[in-house]
């Protein structure tokens, strides 16, 4: 039986992802693994029984959970718990000021994001999008030689939801990226369709003067409600200049769209 792990921190935005994983387990027949990192060793068995009621108070179905509590600093001891416990993906929900994850925005979130040993999905506490019913998954083409590992957890997610996915593409003439580009949309197309992943290709010309990609990546996103944006983990060498900062603005975006991390 595949596995989600929840990262809970008793705020309203562990409530957020717990509820998600719930709604994305009851359609996919998965379990769920709530997780929470205590400050020493002898806070492990406190910790449980709260990790416990706070299941208890704020669950929406029945679905199985389980629970797992490290100890440490949370960006080595969460990566190390989800070696143990091996899940098919991890949520996480991001938040500003308060809770054990206080530091999960900008660089921290995606520091954490790019030291799990799995793919993740990771919310906002102003989600607005329920997992059990995504309508469409943005999937940005990129430069990264590693670009299969997306295509690939892309299409897996699309074909569990019962989602299209869209192949989006900014056109940015000039960029010295364009044959590793076309292999990956090759790439994507072949894979695609061998797998029957309904999808799209949608071409964008520039509408934002930026360096990077997600702002105009964000406004399509919001303009044309989609209602999952997969990205890779990873930053491109090819996008080490502006690469940190799209991928945090990606994560906390103000649209409260979930993102899922291909690892």
């Amino acid at each position: 039986m595949k596995s989600y792990a929840v990262l809970i921190d008793f705020t309203e935005g562990a409530k957020i992802a717990l509820n998600q994983a719930q709604r994305l387990a009851h359609i996919t027949h998965a379990k769920i693994v709530c997780l929470n990192i205590a400050n020493s060793a002898d806070q492990v068995a406190e910790v449980e029984k709260e990790l416990e009621l706070f299941v208890q108070k704020n669950s929406i179905n029945n679905v199985p959970v389980s629970f797992e509590v490290g100890f440490g600093n949370i960006f080595s001891a969460v990566p190390e718990l989800l070696k143990k416990i091996d899940p098919s993906l991890a949520i996480i929900c991001t938040h500003g000021v308060k809770g054990m994850f206080q530091h999960l925005f900008g660089a921290h979130i995606l520091k954490l994001v790019q030291a799990l040993p799995c793919t993740c999905i990771v919310l906002q506490e102003n989600n607005k999008i329920n997992l059990d019913a995504v309508e469409t998954i943005l999937m940005p083409i990129g430069p990264h030689p590693d670009f299969e590992l997306k295509i690939k957890q892309t299409a897996a997610m699309a074909l569990e939801l019962n989602a299209p996915v869209t192949v989006y593409e900014i056109d940015k003439p000039g960029l010295d990226l364009e044959s590793q580009l076309d292999k990956n949309k090759e790439k994507t197309k072949s894979y695609f369709t061998e797998n029957k992943v309904p999808f799209y290709k949608m071409l964008d010309g520039i509408k934002v003067i930026s360096v990077g990609y997600s702002r105009q990546t964000l406004e399509y996103a919001r303009e044309n409600s989609i209602s999952l944006i997969s990205l890779m983990s990873n930053i491109s060498k090819n996008d080490l200049l502006f690469g940190v900062g799209d991928k945090e603005n990606f994560l906390v975006n103000p649209y409260g769209i979930p993102v899922l991390c291909c690892k």
